[in-house]
């Protein structure tokens, strides 16, 4: 994949969103496949495709090797906090 340290800080420093799935993300390898689909129906290069399911690949074979480090994301007690505080404050039931 390409270098996910330089896409990542080219967001932050240009403030374009962001999404990081981690290899320990249980959900991360159909995730990853899911939008594989949807990058190839939309008319991405073999050459990108390619090196999407490099990317797939990597992140599967680490949960096979690290099953122990691999769960469900969670947020840290203050996210949730500040989540449902902001959900409150947009009047969304919680």
């Amino acid at each position: 994949m390409k270098d996910q340290i330089r896409l990542l800080r080219d967001c932050f420093h240009n403030e374009i969103p962001a999404v990081v799935f981690q290899g320990n993300d249980s959900c991360a390898g159909e995730i990853l496949e899911a939008a594989k689909e949807i990058y190839q129906k939309h008319g991405c290069s073999q050459e990108f495709l390619y090196d999407w399911q490099m990317l797939i690949n990597e992140v599967k074979a680490y949960q096979q090797e690290s099953p122990e480090q691999v769960q469900l994301p969670k947020l840290t007690h203050t996210e949730t906090e500040l989540i449902r505080e902001e959900m409150q404050q947009k009047g969304m039931a919680y």
